[in-house]
């Protein structure tokens, strides 16, 4: 299931939220639709191209019908995939080529034979069906796209009548023959809803992660247990995803209307009541106008919503900001001015192609993340490696033993051989306070044997100097004494000679 909700996911991308669509057709695997915004070639390719598909190529009689039946009721010049390559060429497009690179047609429809090399791109208009030339980078009304339709799924048949939320931009009714995958189709006037996934219908409510389930409040849980819920006041319909105010009094849940004994002034009542006739009458908040867009009356109280393509602001409930769930979306437009545009928070607004693109937090620098980050739109997640638990502001601390996620101060990464990749080992204050001991105990260890060595070193040399200042002592007086012996000998001999 998880594979059908990514291939979803990929088709949402390719609805047009708030762009100005007038028609759209699918026949033979192929749609087309036409879009009034004004745009160069190159623009409007470009637009083509991120929804997976390229300008409108004419080849044969088939397809111009269709071209036909999209200009009925337009005004303007429209581009389609037609451009001038400068050569020669007797195939009738006068040395044009389709975007899609050849120049195979069997249908030809020029305003004019006569071929001019320059930099030219084809128009056509509903006032002036016939192919015309002009340069390619003139901002005209609009243009023509063109999309390979696989996996289509065919019309609900239940009698019923129908309209399809196409992911090309356009809308439907019953008439529609071939559904492109990722089209919401809403029955009347149940207003179940289901979605066209590789040929086949599902049932809403679907996976939360797509569109919000088809919800038309909010999708919670995951499947096969996920649910629409209704904001409070309202309660969940029998198709399963729309939601009707619920009339809670009925259900004997509130106090609309309650007598109060003597009372003066409003104040007596409850709160979002007020006294009418001494009896306290629920109080409509919503007609101060206190929400930007919409605004439910409840009892006793009020609730906010917004238009498609914002939410509630979490500063202040009773704003609306833009929100995008998507890598693109199309920027809101002054439609007096489309220089004029706005774009969500973190998100930024590229001209040429009138979209709102969303910054990449992960890659420009601006995250504030400790480990790993991932880019959503408008915002980024943080990710903590395993060991670690996230903490304010993207910030990872290492998970306690005990499983507190709690950190000290003392809590030490100890960098090791291993690679980047090998996660950093860890000390406890307690092992920290145990090896600080150990190593001032060694280090007193060796102290008081160097002052040992020392000490006997030093004895040893004063025993060797005292030792030899003996030797010397000796050997002097040896030699005093051998001195007094020879100077003795000529005395004694004087002594015999006398």
């Amino acid at each position: 299931m998880r594979e059908i909700i990514g291939m979803a996911l990929a088709l949402v991308v390719l609805k047009v939220h708030g762009e100005r669509i007038s028609d759209g057709h699918c026949v033979e695997g192929k749609c087309f639709a036409i879009q009034t915004d004004s745009l160069s070639f190159d623009s409007a390719q470009r637009v083509c191209q991120d929804r997976r598909g390229h300008l409108m190529t004419v080849r044969d009689r088939k397809s111009a019908n269709i071209l036909a039946k999209l200009l009925n009721g337009t005004s303007g010049n429209f581009w389609l995939g037609l451009r001038y390559q400068c050569s020669h060429s007797n195939d009738g497009l006068k040395g044009y080529k389709w975007v899609t690179g050849d120049n195979a047609s069997h249908y030809i429809n020029w305003e004019s034979d006569r071929a001019v090399c320059s930099p030219r791109c084809a128009s056509v208009s509903q006032k002036v069906p016939r192919w015309a030339e002009r340069p390619c980078d003139d901002i005209i009304d609009g243009y023509l796209c063109e999309y390979d339709n696989i996996d289509y799924c065919q019309p609900l048949s239940n009698g019923s009548a129908v309209v399809y939320e196409t992911p090309f931009g356009f809308n439907a009714n019953e008439l529609l023959q071939e559904i492109p995958q990722g089209t919401i189709a809403t029955l009347q006037p149940q207003r179940t809803k289901h979605v066209c996934f590789e040929g086949e219908w599902l049932h809403a409510p679907w996976s939360c992660e797509f569109v919000d389930g088809g919800c038309e409040y909010k999708c919670v849980g995951s499947i096969p247990d996920n649910t629409c819920i209704c904001q409070p006041g309202f309660k969940l319909d029998i198709n399963r995803v729309t939601c009707s105010k619920q009339d809670a009094c009925a259900l004997g849940e509130c106090e609309p209307v309650f007598q109060v004994a003597h009372a003066m002034s409003s104040e007596d009542c409850k709160p979002g009541f007020r006294k009418e006739s001494g009896i306290c009458v629920d109080e409509n908040e919503c007609e101060s106008a206190p929400c930007e867009h919409e605004c439910i009356d409840t009892i006793g109280s009020y609730q906010c919503s917004c238009y498609d393509g914002y939410i509630q602001s979490t500063k202040d409930m009773t704003k609306c900001m833009m929100h995008c769930p998507f890598e693109k979306c199309p920027a809101e437009c002054d439609p007096n001015n489309n220089n004029q545009c706005n774009c969500p928070d973190n998100f930024v607004f590229e001209d040429d192609i009138k979209m709102c693109v969303d910054i990449d937090e992960c890659t420009d620098g601006s995250n504030n993340c400790d480990h790993d980050c991932v880019n959503t739109p408008g915002d980024y997640d943080c990710l903590c490696d395993e060991g670690y638990l996230l903490s304010d502001k993207g910030k990872c601390v290492r998970e306690d033993f005990d499983g507190s996620g709690s950190s000290t101060p003392f809590d030490v990464s100890i960098s090791t051989t291993k690679p980047p990749t090998d996660k950093p080992m860890s000390i406890s204050s307690g092992s920290l306070l145990a090896i600080m001991v150990c190593i001032v105990a060694c280090i007193l260890l060796l102290v008081g044997l160097a002052h040992c060595t020392l000490r006997r070193f030093c004895q040893m040399h004063n025993y060797d100097v005292h030792k030899g200042q003996d030797e010397i002592y000796d050997f002097q007086q040896m030699i005093i004494d051998k001195n007094s012996t020879e100077l003795s000998f000529p005395n004694r001999y004087l002594k015999r000679d006398s």
